[in-house]
Order: C-alpha cells, then structure tokens, then sequence
C-alpha cells in the first residue's frame, strides 16, 4: 500500500473520529425526552411489539388546577378532569372541608389543596383525576423487572419478576383476568436513555 493511499485512510478515520465525537441528539421542540429520562411515571403498557422490539406507552400525569380556577367554579362551568369534560351542577364541600364539584352526570370530583393550587380525586374511589401527556414506543431494558404490589393485603410481600419472557406472560394473564397494566395503579421507572427498567403495579379498585 502505497504512502499516499494510507494517508487517505488515516484521514478518513480521523474525519470519522471527529464526526463521531461531535454527534449529538435531534429532538423536535417541546420534547419531554430530557426529563422522562430516568424517572418514574405512570404509564398504560400496551402492545408489545415483537418486530421492533418496544412497548406502546401511553404517560399519564395527576392532574393539577390553579387555585383561582378552582375557588372561582360555579353551576354551568364545565371542568376538564380525568381526560373528561364534565358540567359542572354544582360547588359544595367534602367532608374534610375541601372544595367538591358534583356534576351534571353524577360524578364528585374533590379538590386537595397543594402548594401550586389543586390536584382532584373521585369521592367514590379516591382515584386521582390524571391526562395521558404522551405516547412512546419504548424497548424493556436488558434487566427489566415486574413488581406486583397488586394484592390487597397490606401485609403480603412484593412479587418480583425478572425478564421480558416473564412479564409478557404475566402481562397476557392480567389482560385477560384483570385490567392490565393500567395507568391507575401501574408506574414504569425508565433508565437515561428511556428504556423501561421495571414496571410496578399497586392494588386499584377495578382489578
């Protein structure tokens, strides 16, 4: 190989080194990857697809009202909870003193006051009123795991799965025979570059 060819090669791999090491990460405006990252969320998980290898996640967060809007609620309004819009029939008081709004169709929505205003619940269930803020096809990570908190016996221990073959199967099984794994009372933790590292669901009402 002549001198002047090797020069071209090592000025290849240098170009390629540098390239490389000036790569970075593209997202669209108002992307939410930056802060999924490494947290814990509650999420629906749907459909596993076999092909590419991913979870369909749809991500929820509690829902969370200024207090203004809240103490400012009268008969007429409608009051978007829950992913739902809701007429408002009336504005009276739970038991514990806070603000409750009892709708056209029958629902008591309460508000528990925080430091940034109100988050809300039902009365029936206490089910905290949350909307789905995004959808993402996610890869299980290497290491996943299942905890199932999901027996509602305070004293019972936290069952511990380890392996996507697993959870699949204990997934199949809850849809079936249950709710799945429903945003209500299913979390999933993500690593730094959003793969789900473990999936944990408590006890909810409707299982």
């Amino acid at each position: 190989m002549g001198r002047k060819c090797l020069s071209v090669i090592l000025a290849a791999m240098m170009a390629f080194t540098v390239s490389a090491a000036l790569a970075k990460t593209v997202e669209p405006e108002g992307s939410w990857n930056a802060v999924m990252a490494g947290l814990t969320v509650h999420a629906t998980v749907g459909e596993y697809n076999e092909i590419t290898g991913t979870f369909e996640v749809t991500m929820y967060e509690p829902d969370q009202f200024a207090a203004e809007a809240v103490e400012g609620l009268a008969a007429g309004d409608v009051l978007l909870a829950d992913g739902r819009a809701y007429t408002v029939r009336e504005m009276t008081k739970a038991p514990d003193g806070e603000p409750m709004a009892l709708t056209e169709d029958g629902m008591e929505i309460i508000f528990d006051r925080n430091e940034d205003g109100y988050s809300a619940r039902y009365s029936d269930d206490d089910r905290q009123c949350m909307h789905a803020f995004r959808q993402l096809h996610l890869a299980p990570s290497p290491i996943i795991i299942y905890e199932d908190n999901s027996d509602p016996d305070l004293d019972a221990e936290v069952k511990v799965t380890e392996g996507l073959e697993e959870i699949l199967k204990i997934k199949a099984e809850k849809e079936e025979n249950s709710i799945g794994f429903d945003f209500y009372a299913t979390t999933v933790t993500l690593s730094e570059n959003l793969q789900i590292m473990k999936i944990h669901q408590d006890f909810d009402v409707a299982q």
